[in-house]
């Protein structure tokens, strides 16, 4: 049997220059979080499947590359579905595995836990131009500490870093807060429960433009009244702290007071 030269659909293959590129990036990446007092730390690529298909990763759970089950335990004629096929499979992001490794280890970790984890993921997309079924994310999280100083210590960090990676400073950091964003579902007329589905389909907006989640939002169920007022919500014009400013006032929107002191808490660092 003769040779596949080109690698499986959606990979690719990193050339001497290009790694060379790479290595620095992530050198630089892992520094400066490391400047910031982030711990490196390591997951396992393959995931229970029950983990990966707990409802907690959105379309991506759409996206699995699943692992047979193997030897004794790969029963094909007594299997009902794909779910009595399959025991495993390859991570989609390092967040999931990341609530596995915390809630495995904490009483070995430092409280809180400033985790620093940069690896290989992988989802079964559809592959297009400058997108492939692996890829590399590094990602930080601060584990035990439930206050605003968490958030805005990841905003430095990051910041820190796309500043070293882009002199020219030609980069936005958006702030959000889900309290804030399932009010405003509310608020639309959405009914109960679909708050996760709505989110899910706002993460695609710079994927798929307004458009697009209008249209998703719709197809999954919304009337066109709820998507347009929610859509509208996310357009208020004016500068950041102008945005926050007129949000935080009790006649924007009627909010609870979860919201609204979540809205609180993005404006003081903004204000400051």
């Amino acid at each position: 049997m003769s040779l596949k030269k080109q690698p499986v659909t959606g990979m690719k293959d990193i050339l001497p220059d290009e790694m060379t590129l790479r290595d620095y990036l992530i050198g630089v990446i892992k520094e400066t979080y490391r400047s910031f007092g982030f711990t490196p730390m390591e997951t396992p690529c393959v995931e229970h499947i029950e983990n990966l298909t707990s409802k907690q990763g959105g379309d991506n759970e759409k996206l699995i590359f699943k692992i047979l089950k193997r030897g004794e335990k790969l029963r094909l004629s007594e299997a009902a579905g794909e779910e009595d096929l399959c025991d495993s499979g390859l991570r989609y992001d390092l967040t999931l595995p990341l609530t596995r490794y915390y809630a495995n280890n904490a009483a070995k970790l430092p409280s809180p836990f400033k985790a620093l984890q940069c690896g290989s993921v992988w989802r079964a997309d559809r592959p297009q131009k400058g997108r492939y079924r692996q890829f590399t994310q590094c990602d930080i999280d601060i584990l035990g500490e439930e206050s605003n100083l968490a958030e805005i210590e990841l905003i430095l960090a990051i910041a820190k870093t796309l500043k070293k990676l882009v002199p020219t400073n030609d980069f936005l950091v958006r702030v959000n807060d889900r309290k804030i964003l399932r009010a405003m579902v509310a608020f639309a007329g959405f009914p109960a429960g679909q708050e996760d589905s709505v989110l899910i389909t706002l993460d695609k907006m710079d994927k798929i433009g307004t458009d697009g989640v209008r249209a998703e939002l719709i197809e999954n169920g919304a009337s066109e009244a709820s998507a347009e007022k929610y859509l509208g919500l996310l357009e208020i014009s004016g500068t950041m702290r102008r945005r926050c400013a007129d949000s935080a006032k009790p006649s924007a929107i009627s909010l609870r007071q979860a919201p609204r002191r979540a809205l609180r808490r993005l404006w003081r660092p903004l204000r400051a």
